[in-house]
């Protein structure tokens, strides 16, 4: 400034100059702090994917439920299925759709009672065809109780 003398002046530009070496070299800490910190963070996250990737190929696919799951099912000691409704749409879908010939159809005489079917066994014939095969006493006695 022209106010001050040459040695005035000489110490105000010796001042911001101190200040401003001091500012660079905080700024220099900082931003070296700030990309350990950043690098530290990366390797973590890292870590975590693959801690995570690991882990999902350990997860067991979920398989697809077969058609009769959604009904009350049971086999029978002789490998017979039995199937029976839930409520009264499931009990007419399984008449109309999944009785076949050779099943046999149980139903109680009370008001509201599931339809059960007893699957007949499947026999392949010589021409390619299915028939059933006679149900056992067996089956039909578990299938009723």
């Amino acid at each position: 400034s022209l106010q001050e003398s040459a040695h005035g002046n000489a110490r105000d530009m010796f001042a911001k100059y101190r200040a401003f070496k001091e500012k660079s070299q905080k700024t220099l800490e900082a931003s070296t702090k700030a990309l350990k910190a950043a690098e530290a963070n990366a390797q973590r996250q890292l870590a975590d994917a693959q801690k995570k990737s690991k882990l999902t190929t350990a997860i067991q696919v979920t398989r697809k439920p077969h058609w009769f799951e959604k009904f009350h099912w049971f086999i029978t000691s002789d490998n017979y299925m039995v199937l029976g409704g839930k409520d009264a749409h499931q009990n007419e879908q399984l008449v109309k759709r999944y009785l076949r010939p050779g099943d046999a159809y149980l139903h109680a005489d009370v008001h509201g009672a599931a339809s059960c079917i007893l699957r007949a066994k499947r026999r392949r014939t010589k021409n390619g065809k299915t028939e059933p095969v006679p149900l056992s006493e067996q089956a039909l006695c578990e299938a009723g109780n």
